[in-house]
């Protein structure tokens, strides 16, 4: 199947006609998936309708349905939102057959907001001669909301946010090659709650075999909560609803404007922390963090870190998703692992701002990134990164997020605000820090200067204007965590 002159595309559902934008060609809103309306909400995916005639793929299609509680870097604010939203975009030199590189782009925004039309691949697909997807999946309680275990109903599917995902990676498999791209070269990769997708997808077995490669930015497992943590927020959920078991066939007839409303409610209940998000169940998802860990990962390539400041983002932006206080941030962890090893993981953080802010990191996002890779790299090559480089504004430092604007062509007004002036030294920050992930995308390795990590020398890259590279940096914090985890509430 190739490419004709006006840029349409034979799927296996129909044909699609794209763009030219430079050298690049971009195919939007080609849907995955059924749209999940109707009898299909709370439900797993189901395989896309075919189509007749030439559909038209020169605009990004709806995006999923969502609260909004703060804006995820350029989530395609203007673009109608959907309960029909199981779309994807494509990014390709050509509709060759030339069997390129395929990278499938997993957005982040806490589970609750944010698609996969903020990020544009067209100059990734570009420089690097690869092709570029990008997805969009169920979002908030549409997504993963404990339904099935609150009321013992199989109507509602588990994790369907999740399914979603592994419905658009069958989708690739079997369609990317018409689009110039490798069915057997897929990488997947996501930042924030997209980088917590690829380590799930990493542990579930029905996205076993679909990807040849991972890059996790800036999360772990953590991010899943436990089934007791789904089961409270389903019933607030219900509640705001005025749902019950005898009730709840309103859930399909109930607008979606009526659940977005619950949605904010239930947010609510909990302000500084995450809604709804993937739980274990014990059938999508492992049953528990520690059976997801014991879980073997399949024998790919990854590559995975975080950025120094992570937690500086949602505090100084005053970002409820996380717990912005020491006292909360200590709370979850005594939940988690008990008095006695809370006290003495938080005796190695001054109770002061730079302490809030490695603990708050430590504890959501470089921890957990350090627990996943010391598993994964017992069988299969791991290299890991930080960024250290800082925003100037509002001395954010090497926030949450930041590493999406060294990666992607965000506007020039927004990226100057966060990054700074474009100086040589910072333009070749960008420069290196897209070299390194593409090539990880083209030959699973990020090239030279970049060794790979092991249990002995933990070396690890520090992206700066002057990059580094490390032996086990914050290794007296890894030894205390030691393996402890405390998945964030």
């Amino acid at each position: 199947m190739t490419e004709t002159r006006e840029g349409v595309v034979e799927t296996a559902q129909g044909r699609v006609r794209g763009q030219k934008t430079g050298a690049v060609w971009s195919w939007m809103g080609i849907p995955f998936a059924a749209p999940p309306v109707g009898p299909l909400r709370f439900r797993a995916p189901q395989p896309p309708r075919p189509w007749t005639g030439v559909r038209e793929a020169s605009r990004a299609a709806a995006t999923a349905i969502q609260p909004g509680t703060f804006p995820a870097p350029l989530d395609g604010l203007f673009n109608q939102r959907s309960e029909d939203c199981l779309f994807l975009n494509v990014w390709s030199h050509a509709a060759d057959g030339r069997k390129r590189p395929v990278v499938v782009w997993i957005h982040g925004g806490s589970y609750e907001t944010g698609s996969g039309d903020g990020y544009r691949g067209h100059l990734l697909a570009e420089q690097g001669d690869i092709v570029f997807v990008s997805i969009n999946y169920r979002l908030g309680a549409l997504a993963f909301l404990n339904l099935r275990g609150l009321f013992d109903d199989e109507r509602f599917d588990a994790n369907v946010g999740l399914l979603d995902q592994v419905a658009a990676l069958r989708w690739v498999k079997e369609n990317i090659a018409a689009f110039g791209g490798d069915p057997e070269r897929v990488t997947i990769a996501g930042e924030s709650a997209g980088s917590g997708s690829v380590v799930s997808l990493m542990v579930m077995e029905a996205a076993r075999g679909l990807f040849h490669g991972a890059i996790a930015q800036s999360a772990g497992l953590t991010l899943t909560t436990d089934w007791e943590d789904s089961l409270r927020i389903a019933q607030e959920f219900a509640g705001q609803l005025g749902v019950g078991r005898d009730t709840r066939e309103r859930l399909w007839q109930l607008p979606a404007s009526h659940l977005l409303r619950a949605m904010h409610a239930t947010k609510k209940t909990r302000p500084e922390g995450f809604m709804t998000r993937p739980y274990f169940d014990g059938q999508v998802l492992p049953a528990s963090l520690e059976e997801a860990y014991a879980r073997p990962t399949p024998d790919v390539p990854l590559l995975i870190g975080s950025n120094l400041d992570e937690h500086r983002y949602f505090t100084v932006l005053r970002v409820p998703v996380l717990p912005l206080t020491r006292a909360r941030l200590a709370n979850t962890l005594m939940i988690r692992l008990g008095a006695q090893p809370a006290d003495e993981l938080l005796r190695l953080y001054p109770d002061d701002a730079r302490g809030l802010t490695d603990l708050g990191s430590d504890l959501s996002f470089t921890m957990p990134s350090i627990h996943f890779s010391e598993r994964h790299v017992r069988h299969a090559p791991v290299w890991r990164y930080r960024l250290d480089y800082p925003s100037p504004l509002f001395k954010l430092g090497a926030m949450h997020a930041l590493d999406l604007f060294l990666l992607f062509p965000f506007p020039s007004l927004v990226s100057r605000l966060l990054l700074g002036r474009a100086t040589p030294e910072l333009t070749a920050l960008q420069q290196r820090f897209q070299r390194h992930w593409l090539h990880f995308v083209r030959e699973g390795r990020p090239g030279d200067g970049w060794p790979a990590y092991d249990l002995e020398k933990r070396q690890t890259l520090l992206f700066n204007l002057s990059d580094q590279v490390v032996s086990d940096p914050q290794g007296e914090r890894r030894r205390a965590w030691a393996g402890r985890d405390a998945p964030v509430r």
